[in-house]
């Protein structure tokens, strides 16, 4: 956690914006690649000038065009709890920091603060508490994320608890030296660095696999097929005359209905090398994208 204090607070002119005018704020340096500063909002008029002069500060500070793009991945999923044990520092559900809902039955698909996940105190390990945080809320059909199996949400959760705490030794070293307070300003601004786009593209992928591929509709129709449980008490195939009669056969099978997989959700990458980047025209494309309207539109 960090303040930053001056003289009279936040100007409206943008060159005090970035000039080092006082400002208070819970600050979480969340660093993924590098860094993330997710501070209090910051009331300023959204303009291109703005975004402007946050991104060269960024670049300027080390920060790539894949900045939001990566931040928002690691914050996707991030609970209140989960920021005191991986970066120490406790926060309420008053925080500002975006997450991804993970009740699906709802059009708010981005939150504007991180929940608590209100693990369960009895277990003592991380390794329980995100397994029992999975198993209570197996039978929800639409929460977490869309056709995964209760093994693929667990491996989805350890796989972002790794993030994080490969994240937090990145924090440790960041506090002992601290990006400067215009770095701060500006990579604490969800709206300014496209995080906030990251993170309604990343709401809809999670949502409704194969929409941005194009095969939303095929995945759907495949998702209809459930289980077929076959309590028909129908006579068996006679038996050959060597043999004893056959009596009536009981199918207490549970296979799937004509389906030779299960359909596919959101598709995660488990590696920790590097990956094939979004190009910069698609980067583009996404940060004027209007994410506002009904779903069913």
């Amino acid at each position: 956690a960090s303040s930053c204090s001056g003289s009279s607070g936040i100007n409206a002119e943008y060159g005090d914006f970035l000039a080092g005018s006082s400002c208070t704020m819970n600050l979480i340096l969340f660093a993924g690649l590098l860094c993330c500063a997710l501070s209090a909002p910051v009331d300023e008029p959204r303009t291109e000038l703005l975004k402007s002069v946050c991104y060269d500060k960024l670049r300027a500070a080390g920060l790539t065009d894949l900045y939001a793009h990566n931040i928002a991945h690691r914050l996707h999923s991030i609970s209140a709890e989960d920021i005191e044990l991986h970066f120490g520092v406790q926060v309420g559900e008053d925080n500002t920091i975006p997450t991804v809902n993970q009740d699906l039955n709802t059009e708010e698909r981005v939150l504007s603060y991180a929940p608590r996940a209100n693990y369960d105190s009895y277990f003592s390990t991380k390794a329980l508490k995100y397994l029992d945080m999975v198993l209570r809320d197996m039978d929800k059909a639409h929460y977490s994320i869309t056709n995964f199996s209760v093994l693929e949400k667990v491996a989805h959760v350890f796989h972002m608890s790794e993030l994080w705490s490969r994240a937090g030794v990145h924090y440790r070293a960041l506090l002992l030296d601290p990006p400067s307070h215009d770095t701060c300003l500006c990579a604490g601004d969800s709206v300014l660095t496209g995080i906030e786009q990251e993170l309604n593209l990343l709401a809809l992928k999670i949502k409704f696999p194969g929409l941005t591929s194009g095969e939303y509709e095929k995945i759907k129709e495949m998702s209809k097929a459930g289980y077929d449980i076959d309590y028909s008490y129908g006579k068996a195939d006679p038996a050959p005359a060597a043999v004893d009669p056959a009596g009536y056969d009981i199918d207490y099978s549970y296979g799937r209905r004509k389906r030779e997989v299960p359909p596919p959700g959101y598709d995660i990458d488990y590696s920790y090398g590097k990956m094939e980047d979004p190009s910069a025209e698609f980067q583009a494309k996404l940060m004027k994208f209007d994410f506002s309207g009904k779903e069913e539109d």
